[in-house]
Parts: C-alpha cells; sequence; structure tokens
C-alpha cells in the first residue's frame, strides 16, 4: 500500500516542472501544494520548517491568489512571529500585503477573533481569552464569521502547544469550512513543555497525537538537514526519539552524544559576543550567572521566564509628556528631536509609521488613547516589544525561554546528571533543544545546582551564610505607581527629573541603590546612589515578597538594603487608563512611563539600616 505521503509527493512532481529554485523535493511539494491541502508536516532542527512556513505563505498569495487577511499563521512565540513577518515580507516583496496577513500568537490570535466582551472578561488574563474563545469556538457561535472567511491556516512549532491551547488549535481546525487548507509543522523530539499539562492536570494526549488522529491531514516529513549542526541534529534526535529505549536510557544517551558531539567547552566566564547563547536548565542558574557577570563589570543580556513584556524605550522617551488627545505628524518630530540619538531604535519617519499603525486616526493623526490602550493591553504589536532584556552582549536565559532562538555560538551548560526530574524522556527533549540552538559553534560545559526556594508569586530566593539572595526584576515589580504616582513622587518635577534621569543612564550598568524607606510607608526605592532622588518604587506585591522573606531569614527583622543591582537596561511601561487619577501629569494622559529594567539575583543586607528613614524623593 502506498503511503498518503508518497501520493502526495508523487502527485507534486507530476504537477510541477521543477521545484523552486533552493527548495529540495520535499520542501518544494510543502511549499506548492494546493491551497485545500491538509498537511502535517514533520521535521527536526535545520530542516527548514520555518523558511517552509513562510514560503508557503508567500506562495499561497502570491500564485494560489489567496488574499492575504484569508490566511492565518499561528506561531509559538512573540520572538517567533517577528522573525515570520520579516521573512514573509521578504518574500513576498510587498510590505503593504504582508501586513495583511494575520500572523500571531494564539493568544493574540484568540483576542483578536473573540467578539466584543464586557468590561470585566476585557481585563481577564490570557488564560481567560484562551478559555472564553475555545467555549465559543466549540458552541459554533460568536466567532463563526471569521472562521468563515478563512482560506489557509498554518500553525508553526504546533509541538509546543499544550493544555487549553492544544484544545483551542483542534477546535479551530475541527471548525474550518471544509475548503480551508491546513498545513501544520512539528517535532515531537522538541516538545518541551509537557510539564505545563501535568502541572494543570489537563492530562490530555498531546496535541501531535490528537493532530494524527484526525480526519483529512497528510503526514509529510522534512528530513534533510541544511545545518552545519547536522550530526548533532540526526544522532541525537535518533537517541531522543528511540522508543526502543527506557526514558532514563533515552536521557542518558542524549546527554552522551551532546557531549561526544560539542566542540569544547566554555572557559570560565567567558560570556561571549552579542550572537552568543548560553542556556542553563533553571532559571536560578541564569540568576547565579548573570549576578556573576554583573560583579565583574561584563554587558549581557537576558531572557527568562516571568520578567516583563518590555515596550521599546523610545515610546515614553519621546510621548511620555503628551497630553493632548492626538498627534500630528509635526509635533512627532518635534518629540523624536528631544530624545534622538539617546536611544537605539529605528528612524524618525519609521517609528511614526509604526505609530500610525497602531493608533490610527482618520485624519493622520495618532489617537493617543487608542494608542495607550493597545500598549497596554495584554498584546501589544511586536514590532514595539523589547526581544530581551539588556543592552547588549551575550543571551543568558534557560533553554524553555530560548525556545524557538538560534546563535552562532551556543554554550550549553548542562545539568547534573542528578537533575533530570521525573520525566526523564521530556529532559532528553529539552536538553537536545539546547543543544540544536548553535548554528556553528556548541560549547558543552556544566550548570550548577543552584538551590533556590520559591514564593507563590514565583519569586526566587535563597539563605545564605550573611543573609540571603532575593529575586529582583519579575513582571510588576515596577508598575506605573513607582514612576509617577502621587503617593511616592511629591510633584511632577520629580517625576520629570527621574525620567531625565534615567533617560541620560541609557547603554549603561549603571549601580542602582535599593534601599527600604521606613519612614516612607516602608517602600523600597530605587535610586543611582545612596541618598540620591529617587527613581521608582518597587510595587506592592515586590515589597511584600520582601518582607514575607526577612521574616524567613530573619524571624521578623527587616532588611535595609539590596545590593548589586545594575541597570540592565530601559524600557516604556503602559498604564491602563483606569490608572490615570493616581499619576501626576502629563504621565496621567499619556499613560507612558520609562522604566528602569532590572534582573538581579540580589543579596539583602541586615540590619535595618536607621539612617535611612525619613527619606522622601
Amino acid at each position: 500500500m502506498v503511503s498518503p505521503f508518497r501520493q502526495f509527493l508523487a502527485r507534486f512532481t507530476r504537477t510541477t516542472a521543477a521545484p523552486p529554485a533552493g527548495w529540495d523535493a520535499r520542501q518544494s511539494a510543502v511549499i506548492t501544494a494546493p491551497a485545500g491541502d491538509r498537511l502535517l508536516v514533520d521535521g527536526g532542527p535545520g530542516t527548514g520548517k520555518t523558511a517552509v512556513a513562510c514560503a508557503r505563505v508567500a506562495h499561497l498569495v502570491q500564485e494560489r491568489g489567496l488574499a492575504p487577511e484569508a490566511v492565518w499563521l499561528v506561531s509559538f512565540t512573540r520572538t517567533a512571529v517577528r522573525e515570520i513577518r520579516d521573512r514573509i515580507a521578504a518574500a513576498i516583496g510587498d510590505p503593504v500585503q504582508a501586513e495583511r496577513i494575520r500572523i500571531a500568537t494564539l493568544d493574540s490570535l484568540a483576542w483578536s477573533i473573540r467578539p466584543d466582551l464586557d468590561g470585566d472578561e476585557a481585563e481577564g488574563s490570557y488564560d481567560d481569552a484562551i478559555l472564553r474563545v475555545l467555549e465559543l469556538v466549540r458552541a459554533g457561535s460568536g466567532i463563526a464569521r471569521d472562521l468563515a472567511e478563512v482560506a489557509h491556516v498554518i500553525v508553526d512549532e504546533a509541538h509546543d502547544i499544550v493544555g487549553r491551547r492544544a484544545d483551542l488549535v483542534v477546535a479551530i481546525l475541527e471548525r474550518l469550512p471544509r475548503q480551508c487548507g491546513v498545513t501544520v509543522f512539528i517535532d515531537e523530539a522538541q516538545a518541551i513543555y509537557g510539564f505545563a499539562d501535568h502541572a494543570m492536570g489537563w492530562g490530555q494526549d498531546p496535541l501531535v497525537d490528537r493532530l494524527r488522529a484526525m480526519d483529512g491531514l497528510c503526514e509529510t516529513a522534512l528530513d534533510t538537514v541544511f545545518r552545519s549542526r547536522s550530526s548533532i541534529f540526526r544522532e541525537v534526535r535518533g537517541r531522543v526519539l528511540d522508543q526502543g529505549l527506557s526514558p532514563a536510557r533515552r536521557l542518558a544517551r542524549a546527554r552522551a552524544e551532546i557531549r561526544r558531539l560539542a566542540d569544547g567547552t566554555p572557559a570560565p566566564r567567558a560570556a561571549g559576543g552579542d550572537d552568543t547563547l548560553v542556556l542553563f536548565r533553571r532559571r536560578a542558574e541564569v540568576l547565579e550567572a548573570s549576578a556573576g557577570l554583573h560583579a565583574d563589570g561584563v554587558p549581557h543580556r537576558l531572557r527568562l521566564s516571568g520578567q516583563p513584556v518590555g515596550l521599546v524605550p523610545w515610546l515614553a522617551a519621546a510621548l511620555g509628556e503628551v497630553a493632548a488627545p492626538s498627534l500630528g505628524k509635526d509635533q512627532f518630530a518635534a518629540c523624536w528631536e528631544s530624545v534622538a540619538g539617546k536611544l537605539a531604535g529605528p528612524g524618525r519617519d519609521e517609528a511614526w509609521d509604526i505609530l500610525r499603525r497602531t493608533g490610527w486616526a482618520a485624519d493622520g493623526s495618532v489617537d493617543m488613547a487608542l494608542l495607550r490602550r493597545r500598549l497596554a493591553g495584554p498584546q501589544p504589536p511586536i514590532e514595539l516589544c523589547l526581544a530581551e532584556t539588556g543592552w547588549r552582549g551575550p543571551i543568558l536565559g534557560t533553554i524553555h525561554a530560548s525556545k524557538g532562538r538560534e546563535a552562532d555560538v551556543v554554550h550549553l551548560m548542562l545539568p547534573p546528571e542528578s537533575a533530570g526530574g521525573a520525566d526523564a524522556a521530556e529532559e532528553a527533549r529539552v536538553l537536545f533543544v539546547g543543544a540544536t540552538r548553535a548554528r556553528h559553534t556548541l560549547l558543552v560545559g556544566h550548570g550548577g545546582a543552584c538551590p533556590a526556594a520559591k514564593l507563590p508569586s514565583g519569586r526566587l530566593w535563597r539563605r545564605t551564610g550573611g543573609g540571603g539572595m532575593v529575586e529582583i526584576g519579575r513582571d510588576g515589580d515596577v508598575d506605573a505607581e513607582g514612576l509617577a504616582g502621587k503617593r511616592w513622587f511629591a510633584d511632577s518635577s520629580r517625576v520629570r527629573a527621574a525620567q531625565r534621569e534615567l533617560l541620560d543612564l541609557a547603554g549603561t550598568l549603571a549601580p542602582l541603590d535599593a534601599r527600604l524607606d521606613r519612614a516612607g510607608g516602608w517602600a523600597w526605592r530605587i535610586a543611582a546612589a545612596e541618598g540620591a532622588a529617587t527613581l521608582a518604587v518597587l510595587a506592592p506585591q515586590a515589597a511584600d515578597d520582601l518582607a514575607e522573606i526577612c521574616r524567613m531569614l530573619s524571624a521578623g527583622g527587616r532588611a535595609a538594603a539590596i545590593d548589586g543591582i545594575r541597570l540592565m537596561g530601559l524600557a516604556t511601561l503602559a498604564a491602563a487608563p483606569g490608572h490615570s487619577s493616581t499619576l501626576h501629569r502629563p504621565w496621567s494622559d499619556s499613560g507612558l512611563l520609562l522604566a528602569p529594567v532590572i534582573a538581579a539575583y540580589a543579596p539583602l543586607r541586615f540590619p535595618v539600616d536607621r539612617d535611612a528613614a525619613g527619606r522622601h524623593p
């Protein structure tokens, strides 16, 4: 019996005179398949899954005549969406046409396709939005018109989608019109988010198995590795997928193969250049390594779960004091001149085009209220989001947080062998993903055990001989109140001075002083130096966490300061409109504030420094 894929490949060779330039036969078969075909495409790292997905979109629009807005491409991460958008724009050669294609994460897609909801529902979490849209899709109501207008859906990295999001993908595919095409890309060897299913108690079969059980999906494969690391891609992937081995043996053999095929070991504290990824298994290891680099004054960047989705700093630097309801091009030019050359970013005209697309008004201006709502929403435009934390240097991160990223050089810091965890098969896949992030050079080292405790908020901390270490810089640690709140800043001039001082520190690894102000409501104040004016105040959740950690470390005592914090970058914080009454003007009108980016694992200093009491910005 001839397999469905061989039938598909045979049909391709009969109907195509020659494969598109630069693609092998299997890639070309996927790219040029009829618009109504439904394909499940399996391929390991380096086989060109994402490149084929982008070329498929270009072919559907340019050669098959599909309307750009009728093509949906769903990817796993915002970083991947940014890369895919750029690739498709280059492939199509028409930025305006490319902009009409619906390219988004699943979370963003859920927020965009759901019907108008009331205020409470609109303020819900990502998970709330996913569940609400899932209910509507299953009920066949509310978004039926959206789905009826879709001509083709492409899902990249489907193996990374778990839980309710996997349920939503299945529900959407089942509700699509019969004539709608589907192309789904998978790699079981890179499925590393199964822990999320277990943690939430969903217990569903993996999405890949559910897709294979669906009627009408023809499974195909990409099997040629085009990267220089093909030996690791092939041999380690074979160990990871070998069902004849126990999970523990798969993990042991994957580790051994990665070490054998690596190009060497990284030198101690050799962080590398801008195109270097230093990957660890756990967040605590990343934070410990970052603290060491901070101590040595080595610039670096971070990619970690739990960090805020930062917006590019030029937004607040240029527009933070715009109180008018609309912004014209000439007014924007004047605002831009005030920050030109101080921050990396696009040119003035490109920045204006981005603002116009985000806060479009019919008269050609930017609607500032609309701009604020979109920037403060759960899914701000990807082109206005920071890819990682930090100014420059190598990127330190966990394997999970760096999924989808690649670099010329990768330092993979393998965890101790006893750290395999309960699911050794998934642990083997995690190490495989880390090893395949390298385009050219893979250096394999040893990660540390780095024991750490975790609060319910997710904040890491640990006990030390002199007190304790605490994680600072989690999502929500700095909020709008702490940057321009009337409770913490006496007047607008104090806020303006703090915002300008932050801008003056752009590009530096300036040390920051974090100190408890007992007389000022037990606030943790951030300044450029001890005794200097306040730049920001840590949010209540951060203050509560610090108080709890102090109680556990010192039987009820309070720390005076947090040492070793440095400014890793700047970001725009967009405040939701409901917070305006508590902020000083004009930031209460614009909602855009320049925020310090902090990502530190820093020591608490005991006992309370009574000389610190009483300071106020």
